[in-house]
Protein backbone atom coordinates (compact mmCIF):
# COMPACT_ATOMS: atom_id res chain seq x y z
CA UNK A 1 0.00 0.00 0.00
CA UNK A 2 1.72 3.57 -0.88
CA UNK A 3 2.64 5.62 1.95
CA UNK A 4 1.48 8.50 0.23
CA UNK A 5 -1.73 7.64 0.72
CA UNK A 6 -2.82 5.36 3.31
CA UNK A 7 -5.43 6.31 6.27
CA UNK A 8 -4.59 9.89 5.64
CA UNK A 9 -7.54 12.46 6.49
CA UNK A 10 -6.86 14.89 2.81
CA UNK A 11 -8.73 18.20 3.32
CA UNK A 12 -10.37 18.86 -0.33
CA UNK A 13 -9.49 22.26 -0.07
CA UNK A 14 -11.61 24.81 -1.63
CA UNK A 15 -10.33 28.04 -3.44
CA UNK A 16 -10.16 31.06 -1.62
CA UNK A 17 -11.62 33.96 -3.81
CA UNK A 18 -11.66 37.98 -3.59
CA UNK A 19 -15.17 39.68 -4.61
CA UNK A 20 -13.56 39.95 -8.61
CA UNK A 21 -13.24 36.34 -8.52
CA UNK A 22 -9.56 36.04 -8.43
CA UNK A 23 -7.63 33.89 -6.56
CA UNK A 24 -7.01 34.90 -3.46
CA UNK A 25 -3.02 33.05 -2.66
CA UNK A 26 -2.68 34.62 0.58
CA UNK A 27 -5.84 33.77 1.69
CA UNK A 28 -5.28 30.13 0.51
CA UNK A 29 -1.66 29.75 1.99
CA UNK A 30 -3.09 31.04 5.73
CA UNK A 31 -6.02 28.57 5.16
CA UNK A 32 -4.04 25.30 4.44
CA UNK A 33 -1.54 26.48 7.12
CA UNK A 34 -4.52 26.56 10.02
CA UNK A 35 -6.28 23.48 8.81
CA UNK A 36 -2.86 21.78 8.67
CA UNK A 37 -1.97 22.92 12.47
CA UNK A 38 -5.32 21.13 13.32
CA UNK A 39 -4.64 17.79 12.35
CA UNK A 40 -5.56 17.49 8.75
CA UNK A 41 -2.87 14.90 7.18
CA UNK A 42 -3.11 16.11 3.28
CA UNK A 43 -3.96 18.39 1.07
CA UNK A 44 -6.07 17.72 -2.24
CA UNK A 45 -6.34 21.17 -4.72
CA UNK A 46 -8.24 22.23 -7.30
CA UNK A 47 -10.98 19.10 -7.23
CA UNK A 48 -14.61 19.52 -7.31
CA UNK A 49 -14.73 21.86 -3.73
CA UNK A 50 -11.18 23.77 -4.75
CA UNK A 51 -13.83 24.72 -8.17
CA UNK A 52 -10.95 23.20 -10.26
CA UNK A 53 -13.03 23.09 -13.58
CA UNK A 54 -13.98 26.81 -13.21
CA UNK A 55 -9.84 27.79 -12.90
CA UNK A 56 -7.81 28.60 -15.54
CA UNK A 57 -4.38 26.94 -16.60
CA UNK A 58 -2.58 29.04 -15.37
CA UNK A 59 -4.55 29.66 -12.26
CA UNK A 60 -4.80 25.99 -11.12
CA UNK A 61 -0.78 25.67 -11.56
CA UNK A 62 -0.78 28.72 -9.45
CA UNK A 63 -2.62 27.21 -6.86
CA UNK A 64 -0.58 23.82 -6.73
CA UNK A 65 2.57 26.12 -6.15
CA UNK A 66 0.82 28.10 -2.94
CA UNK A 67 -0.34 24.59 -1.89
CA UNK A 68 2.97 22.82 -1.68
CA UNK A 69 4.31 26.32 -0.40
CA UNK A 70 2.08 26.41 2.25
CA UNK A 71 2.43 22.14 3.03
CA UNK A 72 6.07 23.60 3.61
CA UNK A 73 6.73 19.28 3.85
CA UNK A 74 4.13 18.81 6.81
CA UNK A 75 1.45 16.96 4.60
CA UNK A 76 1.22 15.76 1.00
CA UNK A 77 -0.28 17.93 -1.45
CA UNK A 78 -2.17 16.09 -4.37
CA UNK A 79 -3.54 18.21 -7.58
CA UNK A 80 -6.65 17.07 -9.53
CA UNK A 81 -5.44 17.92 -13.09
CA UNK A 82 -8.23 16.98 -15.05
CA UNK A 83 -8.81 18.80 -17.89
CA UNK A 84 -11.12 18.69 -21.43
CA UNK A 85 -8.53 18.45 -23.21
CA UNK A 86 -5.54 15.57 -22.90
CA UNK A 87 -3.14 18.17 -23.77
CA UNK A 88 -3.95 20.31 -21.34
CA UNK A 89 -4.34 17.89 -18.39
CA UNK A 90 -0.87 16.94 -19.44
CA UNK A 91 0.84 20.63 -19.35
CA UNK A 92 -1.00 21.40 -15.98
CA UNK A 93 -0.09 17.87 -14.49
CA UNK A 94 4.00 18.61 -15.58
CA UNK A 95 3.86 21.87 -13.85
CA UNK A 96 1.91 20.29 -10.67
CA UNK A 97 5.04 18.08 -10.90
CA UNK A 98 7.19 20.86 -10.99
CA UNK A 99 5.48 22.73 -8.03
CA UNK A 100 6.49 19.68 -6.02
CA UNK A 101 3.03 18.05 -5.55
CA UNK A 102 3.13 13.92 -3.96
CA UNK A 103 0.88 13.15 -6.99
CA UNK A 104 -1.59 13.87 -9.23
CA UNK A 105 -5.53 13.27 -9.51
CA UNK A 106 -8.05 13.29 -12.66
CA UNK A 107 -12.05 12.96 -13.42
CA UNK A 108 -12.60 11.72 -16.84
CA UNK A 109 -12.87 13.86 -19.22
CA UNK A 110 -16.03 15.79 -19.73
CA UNK A 111 -19.19 16.23 -22.29
CA UNK A 112 -18.67 14.34 -25.75
CA UNK A 113 -19.72 11.22 -25.72
CA UNK A 114 -16.00 9.43 -25.47
CA UNK A 115 -15.86 5.55 -25.11
CA UNK A 116 -14.19 3.84 -22.49
CA UNK A 117 -11.38 3.04 -24.81
CA UNK A 118 -11.10 7.35 -25.41
CA UNK A 119 -11.10 7.63 -21.42
CA UNK A 120 -8.58 5.04 -20.69
CA UNK A 121 -6.40 6.30 -23.49
CA UNK A 122 -6.82 10.15 -22.14
CA UNK A 123 -5.59 9.00 -18.94
CA UNK A 124 -2.91 6.78 -19.82
CA UNK A 125 -1.18 9.44 -22.00
CA UNK A 126 -0.70 11.58 -18.85
CA UNK A 127 0.21 9.26 -16.67
CA UNK A 128 2.77 8.20 -18.95
CA UNK A 129 3.67 12.11 -19.52
CA UNK A 130 4.31 12.55 -15.83
CA UNK A 131 6.68 10.29 -13.25
CA UNK A 132 4.10 10.78 -10.44
CA UNK A 133 1.93 8.57 -8.78
CA UNK A 134 -1.62 8.69 -9.87
CA UNK A 135 -4.75 8.55 -8.20
CA UNK A 136 -8.32 7.60 -10.20
CA UNK A 137 -11.05 10.04 -9.26
CA UNK A 138 -14.07 8.42 -9.34
CA UNK A 139 -17.28 10.72 -8.92
CA UNK A 140 -20.11 9.69 -11.78
CA UNK A 141 -22.60 12.09 -10.61
CA UNK A 142 -20.53 14.46 -12.57
CA UNK A 143 -18.72 12.93 -14.95
CA UNK A 144 -21.73 10.36 -15.89
CA UNK A 145 -19.08 7.72 -16.14
CA UNK A 146 -18.58 5.12 -12.68
CA UNK A 147 -14.66 3.91 -13.02
CA UNK A 148 -16.10 0.94 -10.90
CA UNK A 149 -18.39 -0.54 -13.14
CA UNK A 150 -15.32 -1.75 -15.48
CA UNK A 151 -13.19 -1.25 -18.59
CA UNK A 152 -10.23 0.46 -16.26
CA UNK A 153 -8.73 -3.04 -15.56
CA UNK A 154 -5.34 -1.58 -17.91
CA UNK A 155 -4.86 1.50 -15.47
CA UNK A 156 -5.71 -0.13 -12.04
CA UNK A 157 -3.01 -2.59 -12.77
CA UNK A 158 -0.21 0.12 -13.42
CA UNK A 159 2.18 0.94 -10.44
CA UNK A 160 1.69 4.50 -10.98
CA UNK A 161 -1.46 4.12 -10.00
CA UNK A 162 -1.73 4.15 -6.26
CA UNK A 163 -5.33 4.79 -5.55
CA UNK A 164 -8.89 5.28 -6.23
CA UNK A 165 -10.63 8.79 -5.10
CA UNK A 166 -13.88 7.16 -4.98
CA UNK A 167 -16.78 9.52 -4.50
CA UNK A 168 -20.10 7.62 -5.02
CA UNK A 169 -22.67 5.99 -3.36
CA UNK A 170 -21.88 2.70 -5.43
CA UNK A 171 -20.10 0.87 -2.15
CA UNK A 172 -20.60 -2.48 -3.76
CA UNK A 173 -18.46 -1.17 -7.19
CA UNK A 174 -15.77 0.25 -4.80
CA UNK A 175 -15.81 -3.34 -2.98
CA UNK A 176 -15.34 -4.88 -6.42
CA UNK A 177 -12.20 -2.72 -7.46
CA UNK A 178 -10.30 -3.91 -3.56
CA UNK A 179 -11.03 -7.84 -4.52
CA UNK A 180 -9.73 -7.26 -8.16
CA UNK A 181 -6.87 -4.79 -7.01
CA UNK A 182 -6.24 -5.62 -3.17
CA UNK A 183 -2.73 -3.48 -3.87
CA UNK A 184 -4.97 -0.36 -5.01
CA UNK A 185 -5.69 2.11 -1.90
CA UNK A 186 -9.56 2.87 -1.63
CA UNK A 187 -10.07 6.72 -0.42
CA UNK A 188 -13.11 7.93 0.41
CA UNK A 189 -14.95 10.98 -1.51
CA UNK A 190 -18.35 11.19 0.36
CA UNK A 191 -17.40 12.25 3.94
CA UNK A 192 -21.11 10.61 5.10
CA UNK A 193 -19.98 7.47 3.84
CA UNK A 194 -16.21 7.28 5.73
CA UNK A 195 -17.52 4.96 8.24
CA UNK A 196 -18.99 2.30 5.57
CA UNK A 197 -16.51 3.11 3.47
CA UNK A 198 -13.84 1.95 5.90
CA UNK A 199 -16.44 -1.06 6.57
CA UNK A 200 -15.53 -2.20 2.98
CA UNK A 201 -12.21 -1.77 2.53
CA UNK A 202 -11.52 2.18 2.38
CA UNK A 203 -8.48 3.12 4.04
CA UNK A 204 -8.01 7.31 3.79
CA UNK A 205 -10.80 9.99 2.94
CA UNK A 206 -10.82 13.18 0.91
CA UNK A 207 -13.42 15.09 1.38
CA UNK A 208 -15.06 18.67 1.07
CA UNK A 209 -15.71 18.41 5.34
CA UNK A 210 -12.67 16.75 6.79
CA UNK A 211 -11.07 19.98 7.62
CA UNK A 212 -14.29 21.75 8.68
CA UNK A 213 -14.23 17.95 11.02
CA UNK A 214 -11.06 16.70 11.48
CA UNK A 215 -11.58 16.55 15.13
CA UNK A 216 -14.71 14.13 14.22
CA UNK A 217 -12.95 12.73 11.46
CA UNK A 218 -9.72 11.59 13.62
CA UNK A 219 -12.12 10.17 16.35
CA UNK A 220 -13.94 8.16 14.03
CA UNK A 221 -11.00 6.41 12.63
CA UNK A 222 -9.87 5.81 15.92
CA UNK A 223 -12.85 4.13 17.26
CA UNK A 224 -13.03 2.40 13.72
CA UNK A 225 -9.84 0.96 14.56
CA UNK A 226 -10.06 -0.15 18.15
CA UNK A 227 -13.42 -2.20 17.05
CA UNK A 228 -15.90 0.54 18.97
CA UNK A 229 -18.11 0.55 16.03
CA UNK A 230 -21.08 1.89 17.81
CA UNK A 231 -19.17 4.46 18.85
CA UNK A 232 -17.60 5.03 15.20
CA UNK A 233 -21.08 5.10 13.96
CA UNK A 234 -22.10 8.02 16.83
CA UNK A 235 -19.06 10.49 15.38
CA UNK A 236 -20.18 9.90 11.89
CA UNK A 237 -24.16 11.10 12.72
CA UNK A 238 -22.16 13.87 13.99
CA UNK A 239 -20.46 13.92 10.87
CA UNK A 240 -23.71 13.71 9.03
CA UNK A 241 -25.58 16.68 10.96
CA UNK A 242 -23.04 19.32 9.53
CA UNK A 243 -22.61 17.73 5.83
CA UNK A 244 -26.81 17.74 5.73
CA UNK A 245 -27.18 21.53 6.55
CA UNK A 246 -24.42 22.26 3.79
CA UNK A 247 -25.82 20.10 1.07
CA UNK A 248 -29.28 22.09 1.99
CA UNK A 249 -28.06 25.24 0.90
CA UNK A 250 -25.54 24.36 -1.50
CA UNK A 251 -22.22 22.65 -0.19
CA UNK A 252 -19.33 24.37 -2.27
CA UNK A 253 -20.52 27.88 -0.86
CA UNK A 254 -21.34 26.33 2.75
CA UNK A 255 -17.44 25.00 2.44
CA UNK A 256 -16.35 28.15 2.13
CA UNK A 257 -18.04 30.42 4.69
CA UNK A 258 -17.61 27.55 7.50
CA UNK A 259 -13.94 27.78 6.73
CA UNK A 260 -14.13 31.25 6.72
CA UNK A 261 -15.50 30.85 9.90
CA UNK A 262 -13.32 28.45 11.77
CA UNK A 263 -10.21 30.36 10.10
CA UNK A 264 -11.18 33.37 10.76
CA UNK A 265 -10.58 34.32 7.05
CA UNK A 266 -13.01 35.37 4.24
CA UNK A 267 -12.93 32.81 1.91
CA UNK A 268 -15.24 34.67 -0.37
CA UNK A 269 -17.81 33.26 -2.31
CA UNK A 270 -17.92 30.52 -5.49
CA UNK A 271 -16.89 31.25 -8.68
CA UNK A 272 -19.89 31.95 -11.75
CA UNK A 273 -21.95 30.49 -12.56
CA UNK A 274 -21.77 28.58 -9.13
CA UNK A 275 -24.16 30.54 -7.02
CA UNK A 276 -23.60 32.49 -3.83
CA UNK A 277 -25.00 32.09 -0.71
CA UNK A 278 -27.95 34.37 0.92
CA UNK A 279 -28.63 35.99 4.15
CA UNK A 280 -30.76 32.56 5.31
CA UNK A 281 -28.20 30.34 4.46
CA UNK A 282 -25.46 32.45 6.21
CA UNK A 283 -27.63 32.51 9.03
CA UNK A 284 -28.81 28.67 8.55
CA UNK A 285 -24.65 28.02 8.50
CA UNK A 286 -23.96 29.95 11.79
CA UNK A 287 -25.83 27.83 13.56
CA UNK A 288 -24.50 24.83 11.87
CA UNK A 289 -20.83 26.26 13.10
CA UNK A 290 -22.14 26.23 16.65
CA UNK A 291 -23.85 22.90 16.73
CA UNK A 292 -20.20 21.92 15.01
CA UNK A 293 -18.57 23.08 17.84
CA UNK A 294 -20.44 21.19 20.28
CA UNK A 295 -19.85 17.94 18.30
CA UNK A 296 -16.37 18.96 18.81
CA UNK A 297 -16.33 19.03 22.21
CA UNK A 298 -18.73 16.59 22.66
CA UNK A 299 -16.54 14.18 20.76
CA UNK A 300 -13.42 15.04 22.62
CA UNK A 301 -15.53 14.78 26.20
CA UNK A 302 -15.81 10.86 25.32
CA UNK A 303 -12.19 10.61 24.38
CA UNK A 304 -10.70 11.95 27.33
CA UNK A 305 -12.99 9.58 29.17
Amino acid sequence: MNDLLGTRLFMAAVTPMRSDESVDHQALAAMLDGDIRRGVEGVYVCGSSGEGVLLSEAERIAVAETAVAAAAGRVPVVSHVGAMSTGEAVRIAQAAKHAGVGAISMIPPLYYGYSTDDVVRHFRTVIDAVDLPFVLYNIPQFTGRDISEGGFDELLALPQVIGVKHTSRNLYGAERILHRYPHQTLINGFDEFYLPALSIGARGAIGTTVALQIELFLSLRRRFEAGDLAGARAVQVRINDTVEAMVEVGVFGAAKYLGGKASALSLGDCRSPLPSLDDAARARLDEVHARLQEHIATTAAEDAA
